[in-house]
């Protein structure tokens, strides 16, 4: 206490500027804003919103309409469905000749869609791969306290770490069952088979990857067709993808920040390449796109529901006219004659 109030002068008179610093693990340093200036754009009612879009070049059939939709979808949510729209250099906002605001919202709307059908693919992976990781590691080890042990992970660290967020996540969980479990038993943790129900999808990703011994997981990689080592890394980017429908960000058109590796030894039927000739000749984008996590859905899906309507609903959706015509596959990653590759033509 002393010593606080000792300080606390100190750091009031010579605090930081907090706006100007940046951090990397424990290290601080701090920014120059020679090239910076202070945010001073004031907030613009609807009209003015329109207002603006039409003297930057962007067109509007039925202008009520689009304050109705503003009024309801926000400027800066719909300005990630324009940004392709605009001239280079695209820092000045000018759309280039053509671009309505109508297709904006109609992307808006198909990408909505497609987030709804990614996130329900994915939820019937995750449940699947919790129930494998459950099952799997639970009757190897004769018991559902397993993950309470530190040798089952790679590092301590990693271990540390895993539990204190299982830890949290039952301490903050309503769930009846556990209600149940926390009133009956002395244990300080439930079974596994109880307790990674209410994990993140990140932590059972988690889990998987900091397993000390990766040969466990080869049983639940071969329910889904995979090498362990491929399971792990589209796990990861499953939740990425999971993710960003959560949270109702755009998605058809992202790069996918955590990539998955290629399956070299596919068990069942497969595409020739999940990148296209857009990316690799003109843009020279390496990153790879959605279509890419598409096609892992579709394969896993394959394995965990053989009668999965995924395929036919993203087709379904692409071949909806009023999205047809505004949608181009090849941002979002489709190479061409991609349907005709094993996978999606089977």
């Amino acid at each position: 206490m002393f010593f606080y109030k000792l300080m606390l002068p100190l750091y009031q008179q010579y605090r930081p500027d907090l706006s100007t610093m940046c951090t990397f693990g424990r290290s601080f340093f701090y920014m120059t804003s020679a090239n910076k200036e202070t945010y001073a754009k004031k907030p613009k009612i609807f009209q003015e919103q329109v207002e603006l879009l039409k003297q930057r070049g962007l067109h509007f059939v039925d202008e009520q309409r689009a304050v109705k939709i503003l009024t309801y979808v926000s400027y800066n949510r719909l300005s990630n469905y324009w940004h392709f729209m605009l001239k280079e250099p695209k820092d000045d906002e000018q759309f280039k000749t053509g671009s309505k605001f109508i297709d904006v919202f109609r992307l808006y709307q198909f990408d909505s869609e497609l987030r709804t059908l990614t996130f329900n693919a994915i939820e019937q992976l995750e449940v699947a791969i919790r129930t494998q990781l459950i099952y799997h590691l639970s009757i190897k080890n004769n018991s559902g306290f397993w993950y309470l042990d530190k040798e089952h992970f790679n590092t301590i660290p990693n271990y540390s770490s895993t539990l204190n967020k299982l830890v949290k996540n039952y301490d903050e969980s309503k769930q009846e069952y556990l209600t149940k479990y926390k009133k009956k038993y002395t244990n300080s943790m439930p079974p596994a088979w109880k307790m990674f129900e209410v994990a993140t999808f990140r932590t059972i990703s988690t889990i998987l990857k900091n397993l000390n011994e990766q040969k466990q997981i080869i049983p639940i990689s071969n329910s889904f067709g995979l090498h362990h080592s491929v399971l792990t890394s589209w796990v990861e980017c499953l939740v990425y993808v999971r993710n960003v429908c959560a949270h109702h960000q755009r998605l058809w058109n992202i790069g996918l920040n955590i990539a998955p590796v290629w399956m070299k030894s596919p068990k069942d039927k497969w595409v020739s390449r999940w990148e296209n000739d857009n990316q690799a000749n003109i843009t020279n984008d390496k990153k790879l796109k959605l279509y890419a996590a598409l096609c892992m859905i579709a394969y896993m899906l394959k394995f965990v529901n053989p009668y999965n309507n995924f395929k036919d609903n993203l087709f379904k959706l692409i071949e909806i006219p009023k999205y047809k015509h505004t949608i181009n596959l090849a941002d979002m990653g489709f190479p061409e004659n991609w349907a005709q590759e094993d996978l999606w033509s089977e």
